[in-house]
């Protein structure tokens, strides 16, 4: 589809750029306020006061970072916003000084949790006792702090800078990506071979970057404490080891549900195997494209249909151009959602192509600042959600699309969207799992030393052969050069939470008829994600994750969508 006309996000509402006296004057606020904090905690003022404090310096300097962060995904290259970050970064490392001492004092508060006033943030302010108990010295968590500036944090840019710019002749591999959508099948071959030939160019920069974080991650993790980092990751996730244990074996189970589905559409492309250029192929004979326009009144009309609060806040989000829509270059692929406490609004990066699964991810996305907008109520500190329940809001609002737009389908319609429905969700769980498989395997072999593309290729073929098994045939090897959140050094394993958020998000969707004023509920349920364990929220909607029978719930649903996609090639 032309890319004529689609919007470009508004950002003047959070600042009018980055060298104006708003940015300028909000950067120095966040030094100045973290500077007063330290002394603060040295004097040992109330607890109250600490978290006062802690709450508008985070409003601020999240802000600031969300703000510049999202500049530069637009524009990878722009000296100006690389600076920008770079400014930020520096501003954060006064912060974290902050916290770290508070932290390192946070036992010195104990008998201050009992203030009334506190008592929303009882698990926040026992999270901090349990990072306490992995912290290095403040000399070593300031030293850890500024060197990532310019170590692993400038790998994670580079990464970003080098991916979003490679080219085979005319094309980004992000665009050579978006062919994988392509109805020809030639095409999305072509593209395929030719965005691998991309990677394998540039494996030297990626292979080094991946063993600085990777790396980097092993010394620290294991300097505060942590078994490994798998651990740490469970911790920030707020889920508990043996939930995150049931969920990878219920996707272990799952796979030859998996295997079925990809069969399935191998039948429905009239092919005898699928290749991983098939995955995101078109099925049937419904091919129709969607502009902007038409992907905003869908969402718009399927959000209100399930809440009319939640259509309105749809219809806000689009309105005031808060999605960053056209895809070029320079700009990252993908999508994500990022939030602007200070002003209380989200902004949307996307790479809308026109098809059903553009309009799904904005969906998606949306999902996600509807979230936002939800936990944006409460102070910073509760507003702070981890990314195992951050996923399923997004996929709820994903669901309520689909489901509504398959209900008035024809049989032709129907085949298109479930098998694009039932691809989405075998991202999330196979996918995932190959994922989760490759960086464990990335961290064993790392312990004994950097790995060269090659290994790192070996690994990658590995974990996709253990999750996909030979349902699907031509690989894709070069996909720990494609994925960007295998080069995240704040959190390792940034692949699970989106199983946790599909199949949790699918277990509170089969029970949104049949409980009463669910749609409050539902809201309710999104307001804790910030202040509790992923357990104890969903504990309040009565699910037990720990359990395999748990997960498996969100499985069946799934099980059903293939069950009647099968029945349409027969």
């Amino acid at each position: 589809m032309s890319n004529n006309n689609l919007p470009h996000w508004d950002l003047t509402p959070i600042y009018k750029g980055v060298d104006t006296p708003d940015f300028i004057s909000d950067l120095e606020k966040v030094v100045t306020l973290s500077s007063k904090l330290k002394s603060d905690i040295e004097a040992h003022k109330n607890l109250y006061d600490i978290v006062t404090a802690l709450n508008e310096i985070i409003t601020i300097q999240s802000t600031l970072n969300s703000y510049a962060n999202a500049i530069l995904t637009t524009d990878t290259s722009n000296s100006s916003y690389i600076k920008a970050v770079g400014s930020v970064e520096e501003a954060l490392l006064k912060f974290q000084e902050a916290v770290d001492l508070f932290v390192s004092k946070i036992k010195d508060y104990q008998n201050e949790f009992s203030d009334p006033r506190l008592k929303d943030y009882s698990y926040i302010l026992n999270e901090y006792l349990v990072e306490s108990t992995h912290q290095m010295s403040l000399a070593e968590e300031a030293l850890a702090a500024d060197l990532a500036r310019s170590g692993v944090g400038a790998f994670e840019r580079l990464y970003d800078s080098v991916s979003s710019s490679i080219c085979d002749n005319d094309k980004t591999v992000i665009q050579l990506r978006n062919d994988a959508t392509n109805p020809n099948r030639e095409i999305r071959k072509a593209s395929y071979e030719r965005e691998k030939r991309v990677w394998k160019e540039h494996e030297n920069a990626f292979a080094a970057s991946l063993n600085s974080i990777k790396g980097t991650v092993l010394t620290l993790e294991k300097r505060r404490g942590w078994a490994d980092p798998l651990e740490h990751s469970a911790s920030q996730a707020r889920v508990s080891v043996k939930a995150l244990n049931a969920l990878i074996k219920t996707l272990e189970n799952n796979r030859a549900m998996f295997a079925k589905y990809f069969n399935i559409k191998a039948k429905l492309l009239g092919i005898d195997k699928l290749a991983w250029y098939d995955l995101f192929a078109p099925v049937g004979s419904l091919t129709k494209e969607y502009t902007f326009e038409q992907a905003k009144e869908i969402i718009i009309k399927c959000y209100s249909a399930f809440d009319p609060r939640m259509g309105a806040f749809a219809k806000k989000a689009f309105d005031e151009n808060w999605i960053d829509a056209e895809p070029r270059k320079g700009k990252v692929g993908g999508a994500y959602d990022t939030s602007m406490l200070k002003v209380k609004q989200s902004r949307i990066l996307s790479n809308f192509d026109g098809s059903y699964d553009s309009v799904s991810t904005l969906a998606h996305e949306l999902g996600h600042a509807y979230h936002d907008s939800i936990v944006m109520e409460m102070p910073a500190l509760l507003s702070d959600y981890p990314m195992t329940v951050a996923e399923t809001a997004s996929i709820f609002a994903e669901t309520i699309v689909f489901d509504a737009i398959l209900k008035d389908a024809s049989d032709e319609e129907a085949v298109t969207l479930i098998e694009s429905y039932v691809g989405s969700c075998a991202q999330v769980c196979v996918d995932i799992l190959s994922r989760f498989y490759f960086e464990r395997s990335v961290f064993e072999k790392r312990k004994d030393g950097e790995l060269t593309p090659d290994e790192f290729t070996a690994l990658m073929i590995q974990a996709q052969e253990n999750s996909y098994g030979d349902a699907v045939v031509d690989k894709h090897e070069r996909m720990w050069e494609a994925k960007g959140h295998y080069y995240s050094s704040s959190f390792s394993f940034y692949n699970y939470p989106y199983a946790f958020g599909q199949l949790f998000a699918l277990g509170l969707y089969a029970a949104k008829d049949k409980t009463e004023n669910f749609n409050d509920k539902y809201r309710e349920i999104l307001k804790l994600t910030g202040s509790t364990s992923a357990n104890n929220v969903a504990l309040s909607a009565g699910c037990d994750i720990e359990t395999e029978e748990f997960w498996q719930e969100g499985m069946n649903f799934i099980s059903t969508l293939i069950e009647r996609l099968g029945s349409y090639c027969k």
